[in-house]
């Protein structure tokens, strides 16, 4: 009997599957080994090389942050009152007090000079200087922004330093600057908690290879030492990039995988090196451990597919054996005894006499659920709808000042051409250019510019009539349309935008801005077609900008020549002949799918 039931399952599918699942996994296995061994070392340098990167990046963004905010609170001090008197008694004892004093470290001095760069008082303790001790130029400093110097050394075995300046205003007493250095020591103390792997280690330098900062402080900033001395010879700091895994012998013969990342703003370089030694052991571990996963792995494929021939292949057997004997027309055998099992194969005896049933009511749920497939399509399709409805919508909006867009814009003046071919009342275009918008971007910077932009928006929609049509036409540029409006009626009504805008002040941050715009006015002539119509507002409109902006320019009938009439003739016929030819291939199409549907139908 066990000789049968092994011969029977011999042949049959489950056991194909068995053999085929132990033959191709032992392929899969073996195989995988080798590509994970050519696949890992990449794979953990790619790995190590942008961890290193993130670090890094962290790294130079606390360095980059400790200095600006150096540079803030030197501003902030800057404005009180005590320091702007420019008085040698309050300033020093401003200055020396605990919350200032508090505010630097151990040898980083702030220093107060008057108009004529003359010392006035610092926060030190001991004499007054007989000259400045900074290696700064005065009369680079400004009252807004401070101003940095390059590193530098008080002395051999001093940290690096570097000045911070800004300008202080007092109308009573005169300008004066206050200076403050900036002790690379800061950094020193925070360096050491970051860890590149390991045994990696951190340097930083300035934009002419000299090493700020080395872990062995001792031996490399006891005196100034460039970062070729450690083997990276001709690389300019300031150019320098790292854009994927690579390794760099040093001075003591060892290799490293190397990242860096420099800020020019503060003229800061930080490289990271990880011994490449490191790398080969987190490898040679990965490779290990993969290893005895994958051998584990087939020791599991093998006792799964034991389990599976005595639990699913020996019973299968058995049933398939009943089935033909009851095909036989032997009904006399007994019933299959599969003993007290609960899963499918004892279940699959009950499934053989319910088998029809259970169809019956599968098709009835599956129709009910179809009902609700069909419902929830319904819905997404008037989802979908008014996703698309919105989606129209913003096609047609500017993004920043909420007006109509270009495309937009052409549609509506597209409509008022046909509804003047109806009621033959005129129309007029008003072509509007924000006066010198470009200087007002370079000076105060963009997001200014889109504050200008919004407000001269806001303003002249405020004196628009309701079916007037006001939009954005690009960059600084506007265009109304005005139905029913003749060109009288259309100056009048671009004198009052122009005297509107010219009353209206913008305020950006500390500063109050005037605005003026210049403006062409010109009808649209059903000859010439929209497109030169508004050619001939934007050439008023260059009129104005030619005879000193702030203006507004109409555009006389009579300064339309022959040769504009002529123009526009003959692109109003090429636009005629390819819109019927549009139509021509559109109705082919259509008469081609009409043709087809009926050979299908046939």
């Amino acid at each position: 009997m066990h000789i049968e039931t092994l011969s029977g399952f011999s042949r049959s599918i489950v056991f194909k599957v068995l053999i085929v699942l132990i033959v191709s996994m032992t392929l899969v296995v073996t195989g995988s080994i080798f590509i994970f061994n050519s696949k890992q070392s990449n794979l953990m340098l790619e790995w190590s090389f942008n961890n290193n990167e993130s670090l890094l990046n962290q790294i130079s963004n606390m360095a980059t942050s400790e200095m600006k905010q150096f540079g803030d609170r030197l501003t902030l001090l800057a404005k009180t009152s005590e320091i702007q008197s420019i008085d040698p008694t309050i300033a020093a004892s401003y200055l020396k007090s605990f919350n200032i004093s508090s505010l630097f470290i151990s040898g980083e001095t702030v220093t107060l000079y008057d108009k004529d760069n003359q010392f006035i008082c610092d926060n030190s303790m001991l004499g007054i200087p007989t000259e400045s001790p900074y290696p700064i130029d005065f009369s680079r400093i400004t009252p807004h922004r401070p101003y940095v110097t390059p590193w530098y050394r008080d002395a051999k075995d001093a940290p690096p330093k570097r000045i911070f300046g800004i300008n202080i205003s007092n109308r009573a007493t005169g300008d004066g600057s206050l200076i403050a250095s900036f002790s690379l020591r800061r950094l020193w103390t925070t360096f050491p908690n970051y860890k590149i792997g390991r045994r990696g280690f951190l340097i930083a330098v300035n934009g002419q290879g000299e090493i700020l900062y080395h872990p062995d402080l001792k031996r490399w900033l006891t005196d100034s030492h460039k970062i070729s001395e450690l083997g990276i010879k001709d690389i300019d700091p300031r150019n320098y990039n790292v854009t994927k895994a690579q390794f760099q012998k040093l001075s003591d013969n060892q290799k490293y995988l190397v990242n860096y990342n420099y800020d020019a703003n503060y003229d800061f370089g930080i490289f990271s090196f990880q011994p490449q030694s490191e790398i080969d052991q987190l490898i040679a571990s990965a490779t290990q451990a993969s290893i005895a996963i994958l051998v584990v792995s087939i020791l599991i494929i093998l006792i799964v597919a034991t389990w599976m021939f005595f639990v699913l292949g020996i019973p299968l057997n058995r049933i398939i054996k009943h089935i033909n004997l009851i095909t036989k027309g032997n009904l006399d055998i007994p019933e299959i005894d599969i003993g007290h099992r609960k899963d499918e194969l004892g279940q699959l005896g009950v499934a053989f006499n319910s088998m029809h049933g259970t169809i019956k009511r599968q098709i009835q749920e599956l129709n009910a659920h179809r009902d609700i497939l069909e419902q929830e399509v319904r819905e997404r399709t008037k989802d979908l709808e008014l996703a698309n409805q919105k989606l129209e919508r913003i096609s047609k909006t500017d993004e920043l000042t909420g007006l109509p867009n270009r495309r937009d814009m052409n549609e509506t003046i597209a409509n008022e051409i046909g509804r003047v071919q109806r009621t033959h009342k005129p129309f007029c275009f008003i072509f509007i250019d924000i006066d010198h918008f470009k200087n007002i971007n370079d000076t105060y910077g963009h997001a200014c510019g889109d504050v200008i932009l919004k407000s001269v928006a806001q303003t002249i929609r405020g004196l628009l009539r309701k079916y007037d049509v006001f939009a954005r036409y690009g960059g600084e540029e506007f265009l109304t349309l005005l139905p029913e409006t003749d060109l009288e009626g259309a100056a009048v009504v671009a004198e009052r935008f122009r005297k509107q805008i010219e009353k209206m002040t913008v305020r950006y941050a500390d500063f109050t801005i005037k605005i003026t715009i210049t403006l062409g006015v010109a009808k649209y002539d059903d000859r010439l077609g929209a497109d030169r119509s508004i050619q001939m507002a934007d050439k008023a409109l260059y009129q104005g900008k030619e005879s000193g902006r702030n203006r507004v320019i109409v555009w006389e009938p009579e300064w339309v020549t022959n040769a504009d009439y002529e123009a526009a003739a003959i692109e109003q016929a090429a636009q005629k002949k390819n819109s019927e030819k549009a139509s021509d291939v559109q109705v082919s199409l259509d008469y081609l799918g009409e043709n087809k549907a009926n050979k299908e139908n046939a």
